[in-house]
């Protein structure tokens, strides 16, 4: 059993992991993806000191810190969260995972591609985080499916280690920086398949297939794969805690000046939260915060003091 669960794999998820393991806290994060909303930001620049960070990469280097101290990461998107018997257990693609408290850090999540056979092949071949997985399919055939510079990014970094990788898109057209579209043109392993959708997946205990429908011809086709990545974009999915902890009319999670929630032993931080500012120092801050906060509720429920923390020991000068 873990100390502490944290849901996501962003800035405020990998902030509260090392906070919480500095601590010595046992501590495990659960991510659908790598990076979350950053993964859209090439290049930040307000991130106090640093001059210059794209957004994976500061993610990644928080990630490195806090396994470094112990944080332990497992890649898997939450189902469903229980409470029982003082503590709480998470289910993530068909696996269970016990904590005594949790962090909420989802954030924005992955899309998902919404066809039959996604949720039966998720972590069985289908991912969303290409810069966590390539290396997984070196030597094999994959697809990638999705949008955008991210679309793109995935196919490159996939080819870097798959022996074929074929871009599916519904028009004749990519979309994304010219530079990219230039490079994915020049990658011999890359092969653009136009005109096609993906209507189900299919496979024996993993991934196998795709099947497709070819939109110019209307045909039906087969494409043997052995994975797929899906880099659609982000949403807020805070269906999966609706029953937990309570939103506000927007699906975010409320939280109190500490980071808590309206269930006790679970917290809350990052773009997921009910606060107005959304930049990555903000997350940074409160995924410190509730790996703080938390660390101070778990001591006391075992009969200690908690931290000794600053504003505890204010006193109003009168």
């Amino acid at each position: 059993m873990y100390d502490l669960i944290i849901i996501g794999g962003g800035v405020a998820a990998f902030s509260a992991a090392l906070f919480s393991v500095r601590r010595g806290l046992k501590v495990g994060v659960l991510a659908k993806d790598l990076g979350g909303q950053a993964n859209s930001t090439d290049l930040i620049e307000n991130f106090p000191g640093l001059e210059a960070v794209g957004g994976l990469e500061l993610v990644s280097k928080i990630k490195k810190q806090a396994e470094k101290f112990g944080a332990q990461t497992v890649m898997g998107q939450v189902s469903s969260i229980k409470a029982g018997g003082g503590g709480f257990v998470v289910t993530a693609y068909g696996n269970q995972y016990k904590s005594k408290a949790l962090i909420l850090a989802f954030g924005k999540t992955p899309m998902d591609l919404s066809v039959p056979g996604e949720e039966e092949f998720k972590g069985r071949g289908i991912s969303y985080c290409a810069s966590c997985d390539a290396p997984l399919f070196k030597n094999k055939i994959v697809a990638v499916a999705g949008i955008g510079d991210i679309n793109l990014e995935a196919a490159l970094l996939a080819a870097k280690f798959s022996k074929k990788v074929y871009l599916l898109s519904k028009t004749d057209k990519l979309v994304g920086h010219p530079a990219l579209l230039r490079a994915v043109s020049q990658k011999n392993n890359i092969e653009i398949l136009p005109f096609v959708r993906i209507d189900s997946i299919a496979g024996k205990g993993t991934l196998n297939a795709l099947e497709l429908t070819d939109l110019k011809l209307n045909r039906r086709r087969v494409l043997p794969v052995d994975g797929l990545f899906v880099e659609l974009g982000y949403v807020v999915n805070s269906g999966f805690v609706k029953d937990l902890v309570d939103l506000d009319e927007l699906g975010q999670v409320k939280v109190n000046a500490d980071q808590s929630t309206s269930k006790e032993g679970v917290f809350a931080a990052g773009d997921a939260v009910n606060r107005p500012y959304k930049q990555a120092v903000i997350s940074a801050g409160e995924g410190a915060a509730a790996a703080l906060a938390a660390y101070d509720w778990l001591m006391k429920k075992q009969g200690g003091a908690g931290l000794t923390s600053d504003w505890t020991q204010i006193k109003r000068v009168k």
